[in-house]
């Protein structure tokens, strides 16, 4: 578990990263659409973030939209999982 220190240091860092303010990474780690680890994916994440809110897509949409996005990927894969099941047997 990260300090809180540390963690102020990591997300200054992120900011720098990702060109976001701080305060939109404390949001997004508080609504958990990144982990406090704040990891390379996290921060791709929050670029995501960054474009969608210079799209002028507000927080609460963005969160929406990022939810969205990773639940096409999980239903993207399960489907691939099944097509291959289903060539298996043919």
């Amino acid at each position: 578990m990260m300090t809180q220190r540390q963690q102020h240091t990591a997300i200054d860092i992120a900011a720098r990263r990702t060109g976001l303010e701080p305060r939109t990474i404390r949001r997004c780690l508080r609504v958990g659409l990144v982990s406090t680890s704040l990891t390379e994916d996290d921060l791709a994440e929050l670029r995501r973030v960054r474009r969608l809110t210079e799209l002028e897509v507000n927080l609460a949409g963005v969160e929406i939209i990022v939810r969205m996005r990773r639940r096409i990927v999980e239903l993207e894969a399960e489907l691939a999982f099944w097509r291959q099941q289903g060539s298996r047997k043919e």
